[in-house]
C-alpha cells in the first residue's frame, strides 16, 4: 500500500474510532464492482473491537461493504490462525527430534522399537508443519506485495488451515494412541550413553513427551474434525465443514461492523 493510501484510510478510520482505541488498516483489498475496499479495525490492547470497510473510490455503499466484509474477514481470521499454529510449529528446534533419533535403538524389545517409530512419525508430521507454514508465509508475502485479495487466494487459505487442523489431529493422534510405546521409548534412551550428549531442553522434551494427556485428549476434542477411515474422505468433510463453520463466524462478525452501516 503507497502512502498516500494509507494516510487517507487512517485519516477516515480515526473518524470512526474511539478516543482509547488503537486503529490499523489491512492492505489487502477486495474488489466490488470494481471499487477496492480495505478493511480497517479498531482494537483496544490487542483485543480487535470492531471493524470498517472503506474504500478510496467514491463513497462506501452497505451492500459492498458486506460483500468486501465476507471475503476479507474470512481471509484474516484463516490466515491468523494458520499462523498462529504455524509459528507455534517452527519455533519447536528440529533437533529435539532429529537428536533423540540419532541414538541407536540396541534393543529387539518391540514396545521400544514402536515407540521409535511413533516418534519418527511425530517428526514427519512436524516437518509437514514446517514446510506448510513456509510456503504459506511465501504466499501471502508475495499477496502482500500484489495486495489485491482474489477467490483462488482465499480458497488456497482454507484448504492450508484445513491442513493444519488435519496436522494437528495426527499428532494428537499419535500422542494419544501410542503413548504407552512412547514412554518406553523415551525410558530406553535415558538409560542410553548417548542421553547426556543431549541438551537440557532435548532431554525435557524427550521425557515429557506423553504428559498432560488431558490436555492432549481436550485439544483432540476441540478440534472438532469429522473422523473417517478414508483419509481422503476426511479431508474432503473437513474442507467442507470449515467452510461452514467459517460463513457462520463471518456473518457473526457483521454485528461488529462499525461502517458503513
Amino acid at each position: 500500500m503507497d502512502k498516500k493510501t494509507e494516510k487517507l484510510l487512517i485519516k477516515k478510520a480515526k473518524k470512526l474510532s474511539k478516543w482509547y482505541e488503537g486503529v490499523f488498516v489491512n492492505p489487502i483489498f477486495w474488489k466490488v464492482n470494481e471499487k477496492p475496499y480495505y478493511m480497517a479495525g479498531f482494537t483496544v490492547g490487542n483485543t480487535p473491537k470492531a471493524t470498517a470497510y472503506l474504500t478510496i473510490t467514491g463513497d462506501e455503499i452497505k451492500e459492498e461493504a458486506y460483500m468486501a466484509q465476507a471475503a476479507l474477514s474470512l481471509m484474516a481470521d484463516s490466515s491468523k490462525n494458520i499462523f498462529t499454529i504455524g509459528g507455534e510449529r517452527l519455533r519447536i528446534d528440529p533437533a529435539y527430534y532429529t537428536s533423540s533419533l540419532a541414538i541407536p535403538v540396541n534393543s529387539t524389545e518391540s514396545s521400544i522399537t514402536e515407540g521409535q517409530t511413533a516418534f519418527q512419525q511425530l517428526w514427519d508430521v512436524q516437518q509437514k508443519f514446517n514446510q506448510l507454514t513456509n510456503e504459506y508465509q511465501n504466499f501471502y508475502d508475495n499477496l502482500l506485495i500484489r495486495e489485491q485479495l482474489t477467490q483462488s487466494d482465499i480458497d488456497y487459505t482454507i484448504e492450508t488451515a484445513n491442513w493444519m487442523n488435519l496436522y494437528q489431529y495426527e499428532t494428537l493422534s499419535i500422542l494419544l494412541n501410542q503413548k504407552n510405546v512412547l514412554r518406553v521409548y523415551s525410558n530406553y534412551l535415558m538409560t542410553t550413553k548417548e542421553w547426556k550428549s543431549l541438551s537440557k531442553d532435548q532431554r525435557i522434551f524427550v521425557s515429557e513427551i506423553t504428559q498432560n494427556m488431558d490436555r492432549v485428549k481436550e485439544s483432540l476434542r476441540s478440534l472438532a474434525l469429522i473422523e473417517q477411515d478414508d483419509p481422503e474422505k476426511m479431508i474432503e468433510l473437513n474442507l467442507e465443514k470449515a467452510k461452514i463453520d467459517l460463513k457462520q463466524g463471518i456473518e457473526k462478525q457483521q454485528q461488529y461492523i462499525r461502517y458503513p452501516v
